[in-house]
């Protein structure tokens, strides 16, 4: 009995909540983060003014809160017997972007998709329960995700990889503690992360993914122009990973945002290595770029020769993009504003034995 397998991914392009302050008008704004100011002032000392905390936080509620660590500042005398912080409250995840965000991934309707740019498993899961599986799954007869999950990487925004599956999920493992040499000193291996993930295929074998955002080409140093060195660094050590299978028996994928052109020396490990391949090579040349509407592909999915020999079609997902004419987007894409993404969807359907 044939099984059949669908594969994505995703950079999101920042599924990130927003503080509400930031939402409103200047004025508005300026002034309530004025209260913020006051009331982490007011936080400080060693006596509280319990009637000037309580008007603050009047003035701000529903846009920040104050967070109690050790004891309750409403009740202690003062700093010393105190700590914790103010707060900003955060959006729920309903912008028009984020929106259609939810519609590329619905139309994907992949049975693992790998997503990039996503700010904690918190938020995706609210994403996932309240937006995706509510409003674009269900009303049309689809399921949503059984495994959300994420794990907290190395860049200080908060960009994180992370997976949804509906097929079990086995293990997961991060390599956010690696080091490499860099430029003469020791520095994390992977910009975010390399989180490698087991899952069961429905045919009953193992799924290997190992999800990627390498690092960008801006805010470079002098010394590696477009940080070409170092994502060939990063890219060396994926190529190391993916040796521990036997391409061609097993099946591993290699996703994400690689941020780079298959033509860059950074991609070489990985365009070149003996028994991996990239799904874009399915499509003809000129269609084959994902980053906004021109020609460089960034993202990718690389399957083992296991995997290759089981591909049925490779598609891109384009409507989130906001195009004048290359494509016609989704009707609530009507500019970069709105955009789910600068970056396509990769999607890989494979037939299994």
């Amino acid at each position: 009995m044939a099984h059949n397998l669908r594969i994505a991914t995703f950079n999101c392009e920042n599924l990130f909540s927003r503080p509400k302050i930031f939402e409103l008008e200047a004025k508005r704004s300026n002034e309530l983060l004025g209260y913020v100011a006051q009331l982490q002032e007011a936080l400080k000392v060693d006596v509280f003014d319990h009637k000037l905390i309580k008007g603050l936080e009047a003035k701000l509620r529903g846009f920040a809160t104050v967070n109690d660590l050790r004891g309750d500042h409403t009740k202690v005398a003062g700093a010393q017997d105190w700590l914790g912080s103010v707060e900003l409250v955060r959006t729920d995840v309903t912008d028009a972007a984020v929106r259609n965000t939810a519609n590329v991934i619905s139309d994907v309707d992949a049975d693992v998709i790998c997503l990039i740019e996503v700010e904690d498993r918190n938020l995706l899961q609210k994403f996932h329960d309240g937006l995706l599986e509510k409003e674009f799954l269900n009303p049309s007869g689809r399921t949503g995700y059984e495994y959300i999950l994420l794990v907290d990487g190395n860049d200080p925004r908060g960009i994180d990889v992370a997976f949804m599956s509906r097929i079990p999920v086995l293990a997961m493992r991060s390599r956010i503690n690696e080091l490499t040499d860099y430029d003469g000193r020791k520095v994390k291996t992977f910009s975010r992360d390399c989180l490698e993930v087991k899952l069961q295929a429905p045919d009953g074998k193992r799924l290997h993914l190992k999800i990627n955002h390498f690092k960008s080409m801006g805010y470079s140093p002098k010394t590696d122009p477009q940080s070409i060195r170092r994502r060939l660094g990063q890219a060396k050590r994926v190529a190391e990973l993916v040796d521990q299978h036997n391409l061609q028996k097993e099946y591993v994928i290699v996703a994400g945002d690689l941020n780079s052109d298959p033509t860059s020396p950074s991609m070489e490990p990985l365009v070149n290595k003996k028994g991996l391949y990239n799904v874009n090579l399915e499509l003809p040349v000129a269609d084959r770029g994902t980053f906004g509407t021109g020609k460089k592909q960034l993202d990718y999915l690389f399957v083992s020769d296991a995997l290759k020999k089981n591909l049925k079609a490779v598609r891109l997902e384009r409507r989130g993009v906001f195009a004048k004419s290359k494509w016609k987007p989704y009707p609530t894409v009507k500019s970069p504003r709105t955009q789910a993404s600068d970056h396509s969807a990769v999607i890989a359907e494979f037939v299994l034995p």
